[in-house]
């Protein structure tokens, strides 16, 4: 049975799909809010970062003014882990705030989208990956050129994604009867309300594996940029098994190529209440 439709045939085949008629009036207001709000957040950091590379064209790289420069940069981001000068080697030459100086001097060339940046010469996000940090990270990087246009390297922005999301999606759906979370194309849970299910993939992970309407239903939504569907899962995550079928609208935000899928859901029908899979 077929679990999602694009959304542009939503208006007219939804309907006659009673599973949506209670929830669009909801849904799709929360759907535009949350694109809206991460949209201007992906244009005030690139405003940012634009602003930045400009900025540290005119300075010693490795100097304090470079350094002034990266910590204005991170200032009242709560997501940011760190921002650095990359330079056309793809070393990390300058890193702030002080307790990540520590990284300077590491080289993260063989990072895909540092591979791309190199390349290209033009802004990149990258995917969520395992930063020399740490951590889980994406990364946000725009080309640092001289005012000849030669080229210098890049200015980074590390970010902790899940952090980023909760920061702006929360506030839009807190007293609404829906919930967001965000996918990459490659079926990897940017945000959940659940963490436990942040950094896991969909598409492989065993958590997901018995809920074929789920798979079935990311699949689609990662080779569309926007549409409307159905899945069975979990009422709330891994707090409460109970089996639900939710209904969903979805949409995409984008940024230097990179696009991310902003899903949201509100729970519907309960199909069973298990604490094992094995008995549905």
């Amino acid at each position: 049975m077929k679990k999602a439709i694009p959304l542009s045939f939503a208006m007219i085949a939804l309907t006659a799909v009673n599973v949506f008629c209670m929830d669009l009036d909801v849904m799709m207001p929360a759907l535009e809010k949350a694109k809206a709000g991460i949209a201007a957040t992906f244009v005030s950091i690139d405003k940012s970062l634009s602003g930045a590379a400009k900025e540290l064209s005119k300075v010693d790289l490795k100097g304090e003014d470079a350094r002034n420069i990266l910590n204005v940069l991170c200032k009242d981001r709560p997501y940011v882990v760190d921002c650095s000068i990359i330079d056309t080697t793809g070393t990390m030459i300058v890193v702030e705030p002080a307790e990540y100086k520590k990284h300077e001097g590491s080289d993260i060339s063989t990072q895909a989208h540092i591979v791309s940046f190199l390349k290209t010469q033009k802004p990149v996000l990258s995917g969520v990956f395992h930063s020399v940090e740490g951590i889980e990270v994406i990364d946000f990087n725009y080309p640092i050129f001289s005012d000849k246009g030669e080229f210098l390297g890049a200015v980074s922005m590390l970010v902790k994604q899940d952090a980023l999301a909760d920061d702006v999606l929360m506030p839009l759906v807190k007293n609404l009867a829906c919930k967001a979370w965000m996918m990459q194309k490659d079926g990897l849970i940017i945000y959940d309300p659940d963490p436990n299910q942040v950094g896991k993939n969909i598409f492989t992970d065993e958590l997901f594996l018995p809920f074929r309407d789920l798979v079935s239903f990311s699949k689609t939504v990662a080779g569309s940029r926007d549409g409307a569907g159905s899945y069975d899962f979990y009422s709330k995550g891994l707090e409460n098994k109970t089996v639900v079928k939710k209904s969903a609208v979805w949409d995409t935000v984008s940024l230097y190529g990179t696009e991310w899928r902003i899903i949201i859901m509100e729970a519907d029908k309960v199909l069973a209440v298990t604490n094992d899979m094995g008995n549905l």
